[in-house]
């Protein structure tokens, strides 16, 4: 079997992060790949053989994976982003999975990049949490082998299974992504040892909004392709709705202080997975996690109550 993996990097130009990543992805001890970079717009020439890159105009990231896939060499797709970048042994050790004939995908851990600033290592704390997001808190993580519901498209190898991104979506596509890959009788796979460095988004304020944009995005794609495992999704938004009750009191007064006593538990767990080595620390994930959670339940609200976006091009992009 020809086992060339085509890695497509979509980025908005190629800046000092896309050059480390492309640089990365040129030292992988893997024998037969290609890299594909498509930036918005780009006036630079590659000198190696390996590398190509296409102009797309200012489209959202579905479009310019979709537009790699199709002018892709390889029987094989590494999707990366170009704010990361992958351990030397990413594309061997994700291959031998391939072995398994009912595996389509796999995926492992973005980890936060050592040199990553304050902000980076906060999302990157809060992200790891089971009790911010459950499952997919492996994402995040080195954690053991194991079947997945998704994985994010920073990090993640597919065989060509002529399955598209939906270019309405600007966070969710890799979900409905994954999504099709399990409709199609395939395996998503998570294994530890297929690893990248992801840097977070450098503001707390954009790892906020990225929350939302994913809360509404997988809304929509609830809304558009539904599934009653897919209304997982929506437990931030039963706990908000459930505080505001609480703290209303529509119903009695007993109900409205059980709501409350169960949100004073919430808020004591969530304190204690957030300790960290300092207290100054501990106290930043502590609050960002709420938030977090507060987050994503707006942004589903909004997706909920809102039409989908029918554009290729980006009106919001969470960075």
């Amino acid at each position: 079997m020809n086992k060339k993996v085509s890695i497509i990097i979509p980025c908005i130009e190629i800046n000092a992060q896309t050059i480390k990543c492309i640089r990365k992805c040129l030292e992988l001890d893997y024998p037969d790949f290609e890299i594909l970079v498509l930036p918005d717009f780009c006036n630079k020439v590659s000198k190696d053989d390996r590398l190509r890159i296409i102009e797309t105009g200012k489209v959202k990231p579905a479009f310019k994976r979709n537009k790699g896939m199709e002018i892709a060499e390889g029987r094989f797709f590494a999707f990366i982003d170009d704010d990361a970048y992958p351990d030397s042994d990413w594309l061997k050790n994700a291959m031998k999975y391939f072995d398994n004939g009912k595996i389509g995908l796999v995926g492992g851990p973005n980890l936060t990049p050592p040199e990553a600033n304050f902000a980076e290592h906060i999302s990157g704390h809060v992200l790891s949490s089971f009790m911010v997001m459950g499952p997919a808190s492996i994402r995040y993580r080195v954690a053991e082998n194991q079947k997945a519901r998704e994985l994010p498209s920073c990090n993640y190898i597919s065989r060509n299974l002529d399955i598209k991104y939906d270019n309405n979506f600007l966070t969710a596509e890799d979900s409905k992504y994954c999504f099709d890959v399990r409709d199609k009788g395939y395996l998503v796979f998570y294994a530890g040892d297929v690893r990248v460095n992801h840097h977070r988004r450098d503001s707390l304020w954009k790892h906020i909004k990225q929350i939302y944009l994913y809360g509404r995005d997988i809304a929509w794609l609830t809304k558009k392709e539904f599934s009653w495992d897919k209304l997982y999704y929506m437990i931030p938004t039963l706990g908000l709705l459930g505080f505001i009750i609480g703290l209303l009191g529509i119903y009695n007064e007993i109900y409205s202080n059980l709501i409350l006593t169960g949100f004073l538990v919430y808020f004591i767990l969530m304190a204690l997975s957030s300790l960290k080595k300092d207290i100054f620390t501990s106290f930043v994930v502590f609050g960002i996690s709420v938030i977090t959670h507060f987050s994503q339940a707006f942004g589903w609200l909004k997706g909920i109550l809102s039409p989908p976006e029918k554009d290729k091009n980006v009106v919001w992009n969470s960075r």
